[in-house]
């Protein structure tokens, strides 16, 4: 069994990076060695460079292995803007919650003021849509994973 986690059935180098790009809202390129074990005693790189994009899909990746590859494929900054303006239920950037840990309020996370939500209070679909609308804004504004 690989180790690594590059082959089946421990597949979670591929759950792992589509895990980012669903969370972040963002493409994640995740570039990884190949090398075998027999050139580089006592370790060995799985390879499995690949890039997935901001709905988790897998759009290109390299065979695991030693050896080099080299993968390509498209990245449309204009759609990811897109999405990450009109997303609703699966925005997690707009699901942030900050305040329950105080390293992210020291970089500028939103929501800075923790007054997003207002604990053990009725949601109902517009104002879960005006709190997804605030983050939005909270982001927009200081322009965190926008640009």
């Amino acid at each position: 069994m690989d180790p690594w986690g590059a082959t089946e059935p421990m597949a979670w180098w591929t759950i792992v990076n589509r895990c980012r790009a669903l969370e972040n809202t963002a493409y994640v390129v995740a570039a990884n060695q190949g090398a075998s074990l027999r050139h580089y005693p006592p370790y060995s790189w799985p390879g499995g460079s690949q890039v997935v994009d901001f709905d988790g899909r897998l759009l290109a990746d390299a065979s695991p292995g030693p050896g080099e590859r080299i993968v390509i494929a498209p990245i449309d900054i204009t759609a990811l803007r897109h999405e990450r303006t009109t997303r609703r239920g699966h925005h997690m950037l707009a699901h942030l919650r900050t305040t329950a840990y105080p390293v992210y309020q020291e970089r500028g996370y939103p929501p800075e003021d923790g007054r997003i939500t207002a604990p053990h209070s009725p949601l109902s679909f517009e104002r879960n849509n005006a709190r997804i609308d605030q983050a939005k804004r909270l982001w927009t504004d200081r322009r965190v994973g926008t640009d």
